[in-house]
């Protein structure tokens, strides 16, 4: 079992992240296609996007995330939590 993640750089946050935000991109795309798509309106209408919106909004958090931790290994901090 490896001991520490030294060298071995962010793809798995990466890879994670890409197929989180696919999700969530798809989730939005496949909620708001159907709906409309079958001429929906009135308060599902707000329903159905406001339920995109949370995905859509998933998928920024997960990208932001990204980024802090990012940030987090640029400046030496990759086994912070060892010290815990």
């Amino acid at each position: 079992m490896r001991k520490t993640t030294k060298n071995h750089g962010l793809m798995g946050a990466v890879i994670t992240v890409i197929v989180m935000v696919l999700l969530m991109v798809l989730s939005a795309g496949a909620m708001l296609g159907d709906y409309f798509g079958s001429g929906g309106g009135g308060f599902e209408a707000g329903v159905v996007i406001l339920c995109a919106l949370l995905c859509l909004a998933v998928a920024v958090g997960v990208i932001a995330a990204l980024i802090q931790r990012w940030h987090e290994v640029q400046k030496g901090e990759e086994d912070e939590a060892r010290k815990y």
